[in-house]
């Protein structure tokens, strides 16, 4: 099926450029000039994931990907941003962002950010058949409907917030490095990204434990990089 990308920027030449090339890379487009355009081809339309600038007039990308978050949790968003700033880019994520690009970018690049995210958004089939529902401690994930619940309470993860958690859940105890969890959540295209992975962590465990600066899960395993602990 083809998949729709929303692609949202104040600039039309921009938008025509990304729609042209993401058409011959055989996907759909949908098209907003700003923040509140986003929100609503969110709410009336089937997006698969949404390209969003930051710096736009009247509601910026920040503020439009606030609203996207209370619509949906799971919507893969991609921001754009013509900042440098490292600040700016971890605020899109901590306020659950999948990743970000700074302008200017190739069209290559930009083709395999969206393709990584969209494959990280669903779990691998194999693994849902061997192992429906994935239970550690107080967690419970569903690796068919990618609901995660807590004490048997539902929460709402991100795509790479879930990615993280599934990865680390499966194989409690083992160290995985910030390098090995990012190639395994994102893929090798973007190892160069390595401290982003700690900024996700920090989401997700604000979601997961009860005291995130003592987590009883997701442990930092100090020079290295994370591990998971069931709760005993």
């Amino acid at each position: 099926m083809t998949k729709v990308i929303a692609v949202v920027d104040d600039e039309q030449k921009i938008r025509e450029m990304i729609a042209s090339y993401l058409h011959n890379e055989g996907f759909a487009t949908v098209e907003a000039e700003e923040g509140d355009g986003a929100v609503r081809l969110v709410e009336n339309q089937a997006v698969d994931l949404v390209l969003l600038d930051v710096m736009m007039p009247n509601k910026d990308g920040l503020a439009a990907l606030r609203e996207i978050r209370s619509l949906s949790r799971k919507m893969p968003v991609i921001m754009l941003t013509a900042k440098s700033e490292e600040i700016d880019k971890l605020l899109g994520l901590e306020m659950g962002a999948d990743d970000y690009l700074t302008k200017p970018f190739s069209m290559r690049e930009l083709v395999a950010r969206i393709k990584t995210v969209l494959r990280r958004c669903t779990p691998d089939e194999e693994q849902v058949e061997m192992d429906e529902i994935l239970k550690q401690g107080n967690i419970e994930i569903n690796l068919t409907t990618y609901e995660v619940k807590i004490n048997h309470t539902p929460i709402q993860l991100t795509p790479t917030e879930y990615k993280i958690l599934i990865t680390l859940a499966q194989k409690p105890g083992r160290v995985y490095s910030r390098l090995q969890l990012l190639n395994s959540v994102m893929g090798e295209a973007f190892l160069h990204y390595e401290r982003s992975i700690d900024t996700h962590v920090s989401n997700l465990r604000k979601k997961v434990e009860k005291d995130p600066a003592n987590p009883e899960y997701i442990h930092t395993v100090y020079g290295i990089g994370y591990r998971f602990g069931d709760k005993k």
